[in-house]
């Protein structure tokens, strides 16, 4: 079941459920995995090894992805990043302009 019909079966707001499934999990050790792939996607309760891996890989590939945002804002130049962006900017409002007129 996705965030999204959890709150429209009970009623509560999104970041309400998120940390009423984090407590289940976290607290009362509930085995809620999600599924982010496929057609089936949304968080069920594992109860078998298959479903548990297919929740761990999901929750794996995501901590992957924030490292990598992680490290790459670490590396970020806090000073420089306008100025190294500016050639970006000018290029894309060329190609926006261009494509209206077109």
């Amino acid at each position: 079941m996705t965030t999204a019909n959890i709150c429209k079966v009970t009623g509560l707001r999104e970041r309400d459920v998120r940390e009423s499934i984090s407590v289940l999990i976290n607290r009362c050790g509930v085995p809620i995995v999600a599924n982010r792939n496929g057609r089936n996607t949304g968080m069920f309760i594992a109860t078998t090894e298959d479903e548990r891996n297919i929740g761990i890989a999901a929750f794996k590939s995501q901590v992957t992805t924030m490292e990598a945002r992680i490290n790459a804002i670490e590396r970020a130049d806090l000073i420089g990043w306008e100025t190294a962006l500016k050639p970006d900017i000018v290029q894309l409002m060329a190609e926006a302009k261009h494509s209206q007129g077109a």
